[in-house]
């Protein structure tokens, strides 16, 4: 999901929970003064970004014992501080998630589709 306005992780943590998960790892990426930055601005391209993202679910579902992900990416102009992305895994055990969210926040940092630009 691409949006505009911030997001609350205990609202998405909700909307995970399920009866099977014995836990949901989560990361938040945030906008960070780095060297004078102002602030981040985040292009995507949305068709392309969301193919994207879902075939990284898919991937990580598939390769790491998990049961669900949630991406929320931000979009536009953000300020120091401001959250930019949100990857939520849920799996039966610890271990498994920490390692899928880490791969999808690697993978996901090198999407074609998601440009971001530090404002000065």
């Amino acid at each position: 999901m691409f949006t505009e306005e911030d997001f609350a992780l205990d609202t998405l943590v909700q909307g995970m929970k399920k009866p099977e998960l014995g836990c949901i790892v989560s990361f938040i990426g945030v906008v960070r003064d780095d060297e004078g930055t102002k602030g981040m601005e985040i292009e995507i391209d949305e068709q392309t970004a969301k193919t994207e993202l879902e075939q990284l679910k898919r991937e990580a579902l598939e390769n790491f014992d998990i049961e669900s992900v949630e991406i929320v990416h931000r979009k536009g102009f953000l300020d120091v501080s401001d959250s930019i992305v949100a990857i939520l895994v849920g799996a039966g055990h610890r271990k498994e998630a920490f390692r899928a969210c880490e791969h999808l926040i690697d993978v996901l940092r090198l999407s074609g589709s998601i440009r971001l630009t530090d404002r000065k």
